[in-house]
């Protein structure tokens, strides 16, 4: 099986493109870690734990994805 073939099927059979899966897999797990733990940085998330090696796009993404930064989703999310 080639990857293209394999990105077909996935996208029929889900509707997302592997890329946008594995997106919003990451931004679930950053809003889990954000809620979850406190202790843990924003950078620790972006890098270590999400995957992201560019701190600045991930900050982009998860604002145009959740409406709101990763700080501001942080302090809402501990109240």
């Amino acid at each position: 099986m080639t990857p293209s073939y394999l990105s077909k099927l996935f996208k029929q059979e889900t509707g997302l493109t592997l890329t946008d899966y594995i997106t919003e897999i990451r931004l679930r797990k950053a809003k889990h870690l954000l809620k979850n733990a406190p202790d843990l940085k924003i950078h620790e998330i972006i890098g270590a734990e999400v995957g992201y090696g560019d701190p600045a796009y991930f900050n982009k993404l998860f604002k145009r994805v959740v409406g709101v930064t990763l700080n501001e989703y942080k302090r809402i999310s501990i109240v």
